[in-house]
């Protein structure tokens, strides 16, 4: 298993997931980064407003109900029973949780925070997360997604399973293009049949900004075209509509959020690591920030918090079988992230530097209306504030 999903990207980016324990990735300097039915009644729904929904059908349609996605066939309604009246995100409380690459970047800030009403267990295989990064109340076990009997055992009992694990990184999916997708959709493929065969009332899938790669100018809105250009963000798209047809099938409530480049303590800052915290790193040695090209490229940073509280938001009863970007729904350039790493830190010096960029998006911004309009949720944290807040924890 590999990490939480999306959050950070290396040099370019900053989305995450660490291998099989945390979320999503972007790229290199702006580039740089991370069934069997229900046997419940079948009918075919009607464009019913008490069954609507915006979900996207990953092919940039609104999907108002299953009916209008697969009109020749009979789908079984998901059941509701329990998420619409008990995971709200003042009702998660008292629920049993899983989190795979719950010991990862953004993994552990999750399992961290719901631990503190709710019985948490965080699955990881620490290839990029860590012990350290989990509180002592949250119960940690090391194991990999693909394990059918690891995952099967754990999610017995479970009410909330939220599926972060995977391998991101665009260095690293580089270097191991199989890896990915063995782990990503296979990992996937065993989270969401254990969940079926132990009753799971709700899963929430942890996707990527990678997804719309770069057919249509930013900001990108959950329905827009997707097209994306690495196997990463290709296994990502496919898990989110496997998982969509998949819960809709087993009758599970599903969430998707699609984190955009989401930056914080406990990112990882090596070789491997990720944008934000590299240039704050060099910055505080007093180093030359390396910014690759002209440092045109443009990204979304978000800052943990603002992803943490969103995604639990998600979780609540207005997010059921929705998906949601997660970013600040601000572009931002390389250039102008290190100006204002280096004027924020007060020591080092922005170098621009050639660099190959096989992979390059040059523009990612998340256009975040939906989680205003349905969430009621606005981030808050602007980027030198997050980066003030980051540098005192490097």
């Amino acid at each position: 298993m590999k990490g939480d999903t999306p959050a950070g990207e290396e040099i370019g980016n900053s989305h995450e997931i660490t291998t099989t324990v945390d979320t999503s990735a972007d790229t290199k300097q702006g580039e740089l980064e991370q069934s069997d039915s229900s046997q419940a009644e079948t009918t075919v729904r009607n464009k019913v407003a008490a069954n609507t929904t915006t979900d996207d059908a990953n092919s940039g349609l609104t999907v108002q109900s299953d009916a209008e996605v697969y009109p020749d066939e009979a789908v079984a309604q998901p059941s509701r029973s329990h998420s619409q009246t008990a995971t709200g995100t003042d009702e998660l409380i008292d629920k049993k949780i899983l989190i795979t690459g719950g010991a990862g970047f953004i993994g552990s800030h999750l399992s961290n925070r719901l631990t503190t009403a709710n019985d948490v267990i965080a699955l990881d295989d620490f290839s990029t997360g860590s012990a350290d990064n989990v509180d002592s109340n949250v119960e940690l076990v090391e194991g990999d997604i693909t394990d059918e009997d690891t995952v099967g055992n754990l999610v017995d009992g479970v009410d909330v399973l939220v599926h972060m694990a995977a391998m991101m990184g665009v260095r690293r999916t580089l270097e191991n293009p199989l890896g990915v997708l063995e782990v990503n959709m296979e990992g996937t493929k065993t989270v969401l049949q254990t969940a079926k065969e132990h009753n799971v009332d709700r899963v929430l899938f942890t996707s990527t900004s990678e997804v719309y790669g770069d057919l249509i100018d930013p900001p990108y809105g959950e329905t827009d075209e997707k097209s994306p250009k690495t196997n990463y963000a290709v296994a990502k798209l496919a898990d989110e509509r496997y998982t969509k047809a998949f819960c809709r099938e087993a009758g599970i409530d599903y969430t998707i959020v699609r984190y955009f480049n989401v930056y914080g303590p406990r990112q990882e800052s090596s070789e491997y690591g990720y944008v934000v915290p590299r240039f704050i790193t060099h910055a505080q040695n007093d180093e030359r920030v390396p910014v690759h090209g002209d440092g045109s490229q443009t990204r979304d940073f978000t800052y943990i918090d603002d992803a943490i509280d969103a995604t639990i938001q998600a979780l609540g009863p207005t997010g059921v079988n929705e998906t949601f970007n997660i970013g600040s729904g601000t572009e931002v350039s390389i250039a102008e992230l290190a100006r204002t790493v280096v004027d924020t830190i007060g020591s080092g010096e922005i170098e621009f530097v050639d660099h190959p960029r096989p992979y390059t998006v040059d523009r990612r911004c998340a256009d975040v209306s939906k989680l205003d309009e349905v969430l009621d949720f606005e981030p808050e944290i602007d980027l030198e504030s997050g980066i003030k807040r980051l540098a005192k924890q490097i």
